[in-house]
């Protein structure tokens, strides 16, 4: 055989055995997910457990929002067990993946040693897919705050409301006509490995925690349905905020802020602090917000 054919051989092996290796993975299927270990290292009993808890949250999330998982449409939802992000971040990230000739709906937690962070707001991603980064958002975010784990970001421990108002006494807040569709001007850009990366962590914190908390105020003034009838027409009309609440974007953020506003002497001591933490480094305001909500329980 010439060098070129054995090289090609060579290469063609390395690429079958990668594909067979990550094939034999270990792996869970439940009634709406099938979950794999991503480390290599996860011991049956710690699958089960973490499939058992995405398994939970989806049904969650479906009771939440009155919604079906899609399962006979769209298949499974493949949840991937890795390490922490870079070593250190503990983040959920939804992706399409591909599985034979068929799209896939999949969400990577990086990070499962201990409670998995942000995957019930990326399992809502999951349910409710969309190209519209503040549409995503507004729904995953808030559906954690409301069923996940409180310590994950962009809470880090504390409600996306107390965050709002810090930016607002900072005089740091971001308009929400200002985020728009994609990564860039939530401080955020597409990473070599496909997954998004934080370029601004003081911006993705602000405009995070703001369609978080503007999620929740339209879920509290609307309801669910209304919101799902935003996602609906936002198919066919980018951002119909008029077709779905019968007011403008500006309208709306007037009254949320408004109610924002009247709410914060009942949260001044919590508000001090944040804004102390977020003044003094808004790129780790959220890991040490983390460790004083732990101190406080």
């Amino acid at each position: 055989m010439t060098r070129r054919i054995i090289i090609l051989m060579i290469l063609f092996t390395g690429t079958f055995m990668a594909g067979f290796a990550q094939a034999s993975d270990k792996t869970i299927e439940t009634r709406y997910i099938i979950a794999k270990d991503g480390t290599g290292r996860l011991s049956d009993a710690r699958l089960q457990e973490l499939a058992d808890q995405a398994q939970a949250a989806v049904e969650s999330i479906l009771k939440f929002w009155s919604a079906d998982a899609d399962v006979e449409k769209s298949g499974k939802i493949k949840v991937v067990f890795d390490e922490p992000r870079r070593k250190i971040y503990y983040v959920s990230v939804f992706h399409w993946d591909v599985h034979g000739f068929r799209r896939v709906r999949a969400v990577r937690v990086f990070g499962c040693e201990e409670r998995p962070q942000e995957m019930v707001h990326k399992l809502t991603t999951a349910v409710f897919p969309h190209n519209d980064k503040m549409i995503r958002n507004i729904m995953g975010v808030t559906t954690e705050e409301q069923l996940g784990n409180r310590l994950t970001f962009p809470n880090c421990g504390f409600p996306c409301d107390d965050w709002v108002l810090v930016f607002l006494k900072t005089k740091s807040f971001i308009p929400l006509d200002q985020l728009g569709p994609d990564h860039e001007s939530w401080g955020m850009q597409s990473s070599r490995d496909g997954f998004p990366s934080v370029l601004d962590r003081s911006r993705q914190s602000r405009a995070y925690a703001e369609a978080g908390s503007f999620g929740s105020y339209l879920i509290q003034t609307y309801g669910t349905d209304k919101m799902k009838k935003f996602y609906e027409l936002s198919a066919k009309k980018d951002r119909p905020w008029q077709d779905a609440f019968g007011l403008t974007l500006e309208d709306l953020e007037k009254n949320w802020l408004k109610d924002l506003n009247a709410s914060e002497s009942k949260k001044t001591h919590d508000i001090s602090k944040l804004s102390a933490l977020f003044e003094e480094n808004p790129n780790r305001a959220c890991l040490r917000a983390q460790k004083l909500a732990i101190g406080q329980k």
